[in-house]
């Protein structure tokens, strides 16, 4: 048993510098823990190997000869694990280089005729070391191509965007395979390209055109009621707008006069929601028809157009009612006819006096 692998002063429990009689003492100590004896069967065989380094440790300890070559070959084999310790590990095996394609397989997957679809390829070094040169041997294909191909020199990695050729209806429908070749130091990689062809779907239906915009009205027809010449003004209010809320471009009333009527507000608007028309009775000519009329007012809201009725009813100007100050112009008037009547009178006497004395 190469006994320098042993910590015999450990086995026994004491120090290096342990003397004859710590050695006796711990030995009997440590004989009457470990004796085989004193403990349960499963333990016999751990305790007779524990009872044979007790006594290989007090059997070389005891001996003052076999204790100090102890010591020198303990001393020996600790210097020579330092040794082994300083010295330099060996170098890594190298490990091969190993070109990694990101991805392994270029799938285009399902692809329309006439549809035209990109796919990148990646290739580099395992090592992630500098790659030389590398370049596409083939840069097209059975269905694809290599968009801007260019060789490559000292890079750490390769990228390659492969492109779909525009299929046409003569192509073949179903899975195609193809490969593409690329040089790689002094290595050439292929690198598998797939497609599934199938036929186009059919074209989706015509968008239905867009529904045309429709004018609200707030009122459709407006009464301006009994107008003549020189009758007070009355107006009416009508909004316009679209059903759908949308904005105005341009808003206006196409003729902003009538017979009987006028627009006083704005005719054109821009960019807004509504159209405000403030519409007022008047002015109607003296020589006007009388009787019920109704125009139309034209408004166009974008490129919509609509119309307001307008009705109103001619007639004459009303007798002046009989109040306080006409009563007082009618007195007046009496009077004053009265008073020419009577200077009317008041000559004709005078002359028929003159008259009958230059016949008597």
């Amino acid at each position: 048993m190469n006994t320098a692998s042993i910590d015999l002063y450990a086995v026994l429990g004491l120090s290096k510098d342990a003397n004859l009689a710590a050695i006796r003492k711990a030995f009997r100590a440590r004989m009457r823990q470990t004796h085989p004896d004193g403990r349960p069967p499963e333990d016999a065989a751990a305790a007779h190997e524990e009872m044979v380094l007790l006594n290989l440790a007090y059997e070389t300890l005891r001996d003052p000869g076999k204790r100090a070559a102890y010591d020198l070959d303990r001393r020996a084999a600790r210097n020579a694990k330092q040794e082994q310790h300083h010295e330099p590990p060996p170098p890594p095996t190298p490990q091969p280089r190993v070109i990694v394609l990101d991805p392994q397989v270029v799938d285009f997957g399902s692809v329309f005729t006439g549809e035209t679809r990109d796919q990148v390829v990646t290739v580099r070094l395992s090592d992630n070391s500098t790659i030389r040169y590398a370049w596409a041997l083939t840069d097209c294909g059975d269905f694809w191509r290599v968009v801007e191909p260019q060789p490559y020199r000292d890079v750490s990695a390769v990228r390659l965007r492969l492109r779909v050729r525009p299929l046409s209806a003569h192509d073949a429908l179903g899975l195609r395979s193809d490969r593409l070749r690329i040089m790689v130091d002094d290595l050439v990689v292929v690198v598998p390209v797939r497609i599934n062809v199938v036929a186009a779907p059919p074209p989706p239906p015509p968008a239905p055109p867009p529904k045309p915009h429709a004018i609200v009205l707030n009122h459709r027809y407006i009464n301006l009621g009994s107008l003549w010449a020189g009758a007070e003004v009355q107006e009416q209010v009508v909004e316009a707008r679209f059903d759908d809320g949308s904005p105005i471009h341009m808003a206006r009333v196409l003729n902003t006069t009538g017979s009987f009527w006028h627009v006083v507000s704005e005719p054109v608007v821009h960019d807004t929601t509504r159209l405000i028309m403030r519409i007022q009775g008047g002015p109607v000519a003296p020589d006007h028809a009388q009787g019920r009329f109704t125009e139309q007012i034209h408004i166009r809201l974008d490129d919509v157009t609509e119309t307001v009725g307008a009705t109103a009813f001619i007639t004459k100007p009303p007798a002046l009612p009989l109040t306080l100050a006409n009563w007082r112009d009618f007195r007046l008037t009496l009077l004053g006819l009265i008073m020419l009547l009577s200077l009317l009178l008041l000559l004709g006497s005078i002359a028929f006096s003159g008259v009958y004395a230059l016949l008597n």
